[in-house]
């Protein structure tokens, strides 16, 4: 029998002194952690771009671990630098700077990888393996491409977080397309002998774009969606909640994440009289998002606005628990963990009436068109003028704890899935260094 081996390159490849691990890189290590004790089988394995091909790790869990929950056990000196390792296209101009900027890249990893400890990883050839990555695409369609010229040929399950860069084509010109996100996709699909979805949204869209022609023939489709769980973590905590109410948004900004609904809201708000709390804006920093925020039009509540800036797991848990109220104005995504963390946290949550975070929220968030900021100024306006209606919202939120979904929900449904995929076919498989 096939052993199974989880891709942590991920987090190799996104290492760092601090816990900064969002999205899809907390996906692949929550669940890696929770696979750690679910099933003592599973073996974990990174990729070395300079080597073109895995290694097995071991990797430091709870305690053991800077973050308390899982890391790759690699020292962070030998994080690599990465290059993309191929492209969709292969014109001259892209070969010669290729060549030279792999030369002086693989230089640097080389010495790089001196810094690995001996014994702390182990050769591993994944030939007729199974191989699991909740990884993205990008990282996915290199070690796909080299795999392939070593002629090792895994069976290869992927998790794709979202198609949402396909969704945005018509609005660029056709040199803009998202090429490389495609052919990352492309070549993930193709190898894929089974392929996992965040969310039952996401499985749609993978197959609404394989029927549609954009994406390859696609192999099963299973959704194993994210979950509610925010794990306590050992971080040292320095960013602390403003004393009064806030609204709470994590990681959004102007445009698909449609800040610009929830400004509008407060706006509406302030204009008809109501005593509008503030506004915490979660995340990296973004100088559009600043300059968005010092428009004349929101002068009135310019004093309304606060950054906290890249908070690690610990300070999130606390924005979350003492915040009013999650707003997730998003347009599309793919699942929305901070609607669901908030909820998993006991904070009432509201959020755009779109699919992904309509499976997030449930029937427990509360949900408005992103088009109509006046909707989410009703919402925010009833809540903050009903306390009786609050209070009963947060009741019913926190009755429903028991029954919220955890990451060892979602690694379970992930080996349920993985111990059901055959062995890849003609079709399906490995391609030998060509798409």
């Amino acid at each position: 029998m096939p052993e199974i081996f989880f891709d942590l390159s991920e987090l190799f490849l996104n290492s760092g002194v601090k816990f900064k691990y969002y999205g899809i890189s907390r996906t692949v290590m929550e669940v890696a952690y929770e696979l750690s004790s679910l099933d003592k089988s599973v073996r974990y394995v990174i990729y070395s771009p300079l080597h073109g091909r895995f290694f097995e790790v071991f990797p430091r869990i709870g305690d053991e671990s800077p973050t308390g929950v899982l890391d790759p056990n690699i020292p962070t000196t030998a994080t690599p630098l990465r290059l993309r390792q191929n492209v969709y296209d292969t014109n001259i101009f892209k070969k010669v700077f290729y060549n030279i900027a792999r030369k002086v890249v693989d230089r640097r990893n080389r010495i790089r990888w001196k810094s690995v400890p001996d014994g702390a990883i182990k050769e591993v050839n994944l030939d007729g393996q199974i191989l699991v990555s909740l990884g993205r695409p990008k990282i996915i369609s290199d070690y796909i491409m080299a795999l392939g010229k070593r002629g090792e040929r895994p069976v290869f399950v992927p998790l794709l977080h979202d198609m949402i860069p396909l969704h945005d084509f018509t609005h660029r010109n056709q040199f803009a397309f998202p090429r490389n996100f495609l052919y990352d996709n492309q070549v993930t699909i193709k190898a894929a002998s089974l392929i996992l979805t965040n969310s039952e949204f996401t499985a749609s869209e993978v197959r609404h774009f394989s029927q549609a022609g954009i994406l390859p023939a696609v192999p099963d489709v299973v959704a194993v969606p994210l979950c509610h769980e925010l794990r306590p973590t050992n971080e040292r905590v320095d960013k602390v909640a403003p004393g009064e109410p806030y609204l709470l948004c994590v990681g959004i900004y102007n445009g698909r994440k449609n800040l610009e609904c929830v400004v509008e809201a407060m706006l509406n708000l302030s204009e008809n009289g109501v005593e509008v709390p503030l506004l915490v804006l979660a995340g990296a920093r973004r100088k559009r998002v600043e300059k968005f925020l010092k428009k004349d039009r929101y002068r009135a509540i310019a004093n309304k606005f606060r950054f906290v800036l890249n908070p690690n797991q610990a300070e999130l848990r606390l924005l979350y628990e003492k915040a009013f109220a999650l707003v997730l104005p998003s347009r599309m995504e793919g699942w929305g963990l901070p609607i669901s963390e908030a909820l998993w946290c006991g904070t009432p949550s509201v959020a755009a009436d779109v699919p992904a975070l309509r499976e997030a929220g449930g029937d427990l968030a509360l949900y408005f068109d992103p088009e109509h900021p006046e909707q989410l100024a009703i919402i925010l306006g009833h809540l903050l003028s009903t306390s009786e209606y609050y209070a009963q919202l947060k009741l019913k939120i926190a009755d429903a704890h028991p029954r919220m979904r955890t990451w060892r929900d979602v690694a379970a449904d992930v080996m349920k899935a993985v111990h059901g995929v055959g062995a890849p076919t003609q079709t399906q498989g490995m391609p030998s260094g060509e798409i």
